[in-house]
């Protein structure tokens, strides 16, 4: 990430007895990475040439209105840093620290390295000159610090309650990052901030509770962190997991089961987190039809009989817990024709209409393709009844 550089805006104060030939060019806000080095600019513009700088002195405002001297420069002695406490080996002046020419003492531009939290504050740079008196402009240092982000779905099992089902964590950052959520489901961040692991950060978590539904198994999430050292936001996907007992229904019938039919098949199809462990097929009489035989979520009947004539069972169980279908069966003495004649008699229709846009889209074409014949034919017998009356003319 490209470190961020100092505000264009800049602040211009003109003090003291006769200034206003006199500016002190400061930006009005300067932002740092914690850990990092940083400038704080600050020149002083004079159309005076006779104009001599007798000190340069930087001051650091405390929230309260206090302020104390963190960097002198003299054209003699040179710089010096009292109350340098927290800045101590990690201040300088950018001229260089020993006296320097007139021109060069009009750039008080500090150099500040190892950047911390604390050093976040509004600085006063200050030129004490002759005959103008004293110029001085102020600027605010911001220190940021920028996240390191992540997040992870949370299992859960199917409950009535809301229930924390994905994490996102933002952690480090000054200011303390913003937690958004996306998603199709009707769920909600609940947020928490605690103290980061360097002095002056943030970590932020947020939840994203939902009631646990099978609805919601596979859904996709995304987690949003936006923060201003950040180019673009952070998008995190995320799958949510759900576990649930299995939800079964029964396919296979097609209510033409009769006397005499082979190899007539059901099958149990289940839905479920984690996956089915076990199928078990039984009937309300509690035995299968001696030609019945099930082979796991398929029950194949043989050959139909009467023993057919009754309701299935398939349950079905996985490490949450259990699931059942039921489907009853009606046997016919004989085969279901009217059912058939009718879906042939649909079917039958569907390509007779199919035929008969075909064959009129063709009449439709010749037809066209007749007028244009005709239109030909008709343009050079057009062109010689003109030709005569050109000749008359």
């Amino acid at each position: 990430m490209a470190r961020p550089t100092a505000l264009p805006l800049l602040l211009l104060l003109f003090l003291g007895t006769g200034a206003q030939n006199v500016q002190v060019q400061i930006p009005a806000e300067v932002r740092g990475l914690l850990g990092s080095e940083v400038t704080l600019p600050c020149h002083l513009q004079s159309g005076e040439p006779k104009i001599r700088v007798s000190q340069v002195m930087w001051l650091r405002w405390d929230r309260y209105g206090g302020s104390q001297s963190v960097a002198v420069f003299h054209p003699t002695h040179g710089a010096s840093f009292p109350n340098s406490g927290p800045y101590d080996q990690r201040m300088s002046f950018i001229i260089g620290n020993s006296g320097k020419t007139e021109a060069e003492l009009r750039d008080a531009t500090l150099l500040l390295k190892g950047l911390r939290a604390e050093d976040e504050a509004n600085y006063t740079c200050e030129f004490a000159t002759f005959p103008w008196g004293s110029s001085k402009g102020a600027t605010w240092l911001r220190v940021l610090a920028e996240p390191k982000n992540h997040a992870e779905s949370q299992e859960v099992t199917l409950g009535p309650d809301p229930t924390p089902m994905a994490r996102c964590v933002s952690t480090g950052g000054r200011p303390p990052a913003r937690i958004s959520w996306f998603s199709p489901l009707l769920g909600e961040g609940t947020e928490s901030r605690t103290a980061g692991p360097v002095t002056g950060t943030s970590t932020v978590t947020s939840r994203f509770t939902l009631v646990p539904t099978p609805q919601a198994d596979g859904a996709k999430v995304t987690c949003k962190v936006e923060h201003e050292t950040l180019s673009e936001p952070v998008l995190i996907p995320l799958t949510l997991s759900v576990k649930y007992p299995p939800e079964v229904s029964i396919s296979g019938y097609d209510d033409n089961w009769f006397v005499g039919r082979v190899e007539a098949t059901l099958s149990c199809d289940a839905q479920s987190n984690p996956e089915p462990t076990a199928y078990e097929w039984s009937t309300t009489m509690g035995f299968l039809p001696p030609t019945a035989v099930a082979q796991g979520p398929r029950l194949i009947i043989h050959s139909v009989d009467e023993s057919a004539n009754t309701t299935f069972i398939c349950s079905v169980a996985n490490a949450v817990g259990t699931g059942r279908a039921e489907q009853t069966i009606r046997v016919r003495e004989s085969p279901d024709t009217a059912g058939a004649g009718a879906t042939g008699g649909i079917i039958g229709g569907i390509i007779a209409a199919i035929i008969a846009l075909a064959v009129a889209a063709t009449a439709i074409l010749i037809c066209r393709q007749q007028q244009k014949e005709e239109e030909l034919h008709r343009r050079p017998e057009e062109e010689e009844d003109e030709i005569p009356l050109k000749m008359t003319t």
